[in-house]
């Protein structure tokens, strides 16, 4: 979402050009779908991560955009929320190596957001959401990042719902929200990984994305507490899912699925994603003056289609085209060591399921569905099917099953020190200690969501992994 744009009204005139260029450039994607004209050799990982800014008291700041001006580094980019910012990481190849390549990149680029905040009395916390900000931080005249894009995606998305965006997440406690904006969409922050395969791959990858998704969801959860009130364990997914949601009343009623959704079905084809993209009417139809081969509309469109496993074309430096997913459901933090672990879980986890062909469509979408909202609601504790149709506990299929296949997935293809990281994903789930669990036990304790934020940082500054953190007060 951080893109700018550089109009700031959109007439009826900019739709329908908007929607011309659109038509052209998925009738090219057609074509190269039809020709099988994508990378059909690399593989290549990629990552962002979402940051939390906080003043010395431990409460959200408002000055993303000085400290991303004091790195002088282009690959750090603002988001909604004065008190976010967004690393940008550098993509490696899937070769021995790549997860000490994403290892040093990440230290570093986190090494230069952590001095410039610093010279700026900030401090960097990363957190699903944020847990001191209150409905006061959610105030777009004060703490929305002064881009043309934000405003106009308030202005777009309130226009096309015709009625306040409503919260509702009913968890230990029930937290209803109202709001005329879209604020709401910066209590979340998260992880987001980009993971590009062989074109013969696109389709099995994205179907062990969908079921890697769910899986990951309970042993990285570390989003309980939102506005005071403690909600799901993965509290983003329900928070996202509503704060960008478009439609209005009609089309509720209508059963319209909304932007920010797990997936519709199982597909035949990733170019399936971007036909359906033609269900959504554009957010912000700005019209460019670059060629059709550029894709650059659709890739406008399509970065406001928030599926929580993305499909992305882009180009190579040589012009030509490949495919990628971009796996989303992953918090921020709880530390460096902690992000690294779930990155390298994610992805081996999603290289593992892809083994399991055919059986990966055998169960209902409907229920994998069911299982990956009730996932982020109850974490480890959860009930969820594995793809053969077994029903389990979410701990169970993640310490017999999950793990084991993602340590597999890593030694078939030669990636060196995985294990490692699977370690610490291993001991999290077996303690049951996410960062959803520790920042529930600290707010129950003090409730008080600026103290939590301090000592979280504290904790999160020794990286060490959250499992062994200190109980909250000792």
């Amino acid at each position: 979402m951080g893109e700018e744009i550089q109009k700031e009204s959109f007439e009826q005139a900019d739709y329908d050009r908007f929607q011309t260029k659109l038509e052209e450039e998925t009738e090219l994607v057609r074509s190269l779908f039809a020709q099988r004209a994508f990378d059909n050799e690399s593989r290549v990982l990629g990552y962002e991560l979402e940051l939390c800014l906080a003043d010395a008291e431990g409460n959200p700041s408002r000055n993303n955009i000085d400290i991303i001006e004091a790195t002088g580094n282009k690959l750090f980019t603002s988001e909604l929320a004065k008190f976010n910012m967004e690393i940008n990481g550098n993509p490696f190849p899937c070769t021995g190596d790549v997860f000490d390549r994403v290892e040093a990149d990440l230290y570093e680029l986190f090494a230069q957001a952590d001095d410039a905040a610093r010279r700026h009395d900030t401090r960097i916390g990363m957190f699903g959401v944020f847990p001191s900000v209150t409905r006061e931080h959610l105030n777009p005249e004060r703490y929305m990042t002064e881009l043309h894009r934000y405003k106009q995606l308030n202005r777009q998305l309130l226009s096309m719902r015709g009625r306040p965006i409503q919260l509702q997440l009913d968890g230990k406690d029930q937290l209803v929200v109202e709001k005329e904006d879209v604020m709401l969409e910066a209590l979340a922050t998260s992880l987001q990984i980009h993971l590009q395969v062989p074109f013969d791959e696109i389709v099995p990858t994205y179907h062990a994305g969908l079921w890697s998704s769910m899986l990951i969801l309970g042993a990285t959860a570390n989003s309980p507490l939102v506005l005071g009130k403690c909600c799901w364990q993965e509290s983003r997914i329900g928070i996202f899912k509503q704060a960008v949601d478009t439609r209005n009343q009609q089309e509720i009623e209508d059963s319209i699925v909304p932007r920010v959704h797990f997936g519709k079905r199982y597909i035949d084809s990733l170019l399936d994603l971007f036909e359906d993209n033609f269900y959504y009417s554009p957010i912000l139809p700005e019209v460019l003056d670059e060629p059709v081969e550029n894709l650059r509309h659709l890739c406008l469109h399509n970065g406001t289609i928030w599926r929580w496993v993305r499909p992305i074309i882009a180009r190579n430096p040589d012009g030509s085209y490949h495919l990628r997913l971009e796996l989303r459901v992953v918090p921020s933090g709880p530390t460096l060591v902690d992000t690294l672990a779930n990155l390298v879980f994610y992805v081996a986890l999603t290289e593992g399921m892809k083994t399991l062909g055919d059986e990966l469509t055998r169960v209902a979408y409907e229920i994998l569905e069911a299982d990956f909202y009730r996932a982020a609601r109850d974490g480890l504790g959860a009930r969820v099917h594995w793809p053969d149709g077994q029903e389990m506990q979410l701990k169970q299929a993640l310490l017999d099953h999950a793990l084991p296949l993602a340590g597999e997935s890593l030694a078939r293809a030669g990636i060196r020190g995985g294990d490692r990281w699977l370690d610490i994903i291993e001991a999290r789930v077996r303690d049951e200690a996410t960062g959803a669990s520790w920042i529930t036990r600290h707010w129950e304790r003090f409730g008080d969501g600026a103290k939590l934020v301090c000592d979280y940082i504290d904790q999160a500054q020794t990286n060490r992994p959250v499992h062994q953190w200190r109980e909250p007060g000792k």
